[in-house]
């Protein structure tokens, strides 16, 4: 199959993060297709094929148990002037959206024969491979970060070792078509690029 140009760059485009509220009560996506999107991600450019990237899925009521750690966490780690009571809720009604939680994790090289920086920007080029593979699968979703993702708590549920690093929690589900998404802009290259010619 032949593929443009033009259809790269639509296809990379069209790449977008639907968050829980665009996902279909309900969701229920095969595991063989959650299967197929991890094979995808593997096929992210590694330096020394080191393939750092790991991953933990949570399905059926795992998807549950997360977010009430999550909101454990949550409550745990957040100053008292800034937690807010409607986001400490909202944790235990996502799971009602949401099919397959997959953890994106940087497992550090054991014979640490590049930078540890590298095996986080592979990992990230696995992440993006997740994102483009969405739409083709017929799924949706996104992925988490932010403080719950980076801290102890949840290294200590997700039994890391110590040189791992939480990249992310990749929130998944079915698309709900009657979502009205708000229109995506980005930043023309050409502002954010220098040539240098001599």
């Amino acid at each position: 199959m032949n593929f443009t140009a033009n259809d790269i760059s639509q296809w990379i485009k069209n790449r977008k993060s639907t968050f829980v509220n665009g996902l279909k009560e309900g969701s229920q996506i095969d595991d063989a297709v959650i299967e197929q999107l991890l094979e995808n991600a593997s096929w992210a450019p590694s330096h020394g094929l080191v393939q750092a990237w790991q991953f933990k899925v949570f399905a059926g009521e795992g998807v549950k148990r997360f977010f009430e750690v999550q909101q454990a966490i949550y409550k745990a780690i957040t100053p008292a002037d800034q937690f807010m009571d409607f986001k400490y809720k909202a944790y235990l009604e996502k799971w009602k959206r949401v099919s397959h939680i997959v953890t994106v994790i940087a497992q550090r090289d054991p014979h640490k024969r590049f930078p540890a920086q590298e095996d986080l920007v592979s990992v990230a080029c696995a992440v993006q491979n997740m994102y483009l593979s969405l739409e083709s699968l017929g799924i949706a979703g996104y992925l988490s970060t932010g403080a719950i993702c980076y801290s102890q708590e949840i290294r200590d549920f997700l039994s890391l070792q110590e040189e791992d690093i939480p990249v992310g929690f990749f929130v998944l589900g079915e698309p709900d078509p009657t979502f009205q998404r708000p229109p995506r802009t980005r930043i023309p290259a050409n502002e954010k690029t220098e040539w240098i010619r001599k």
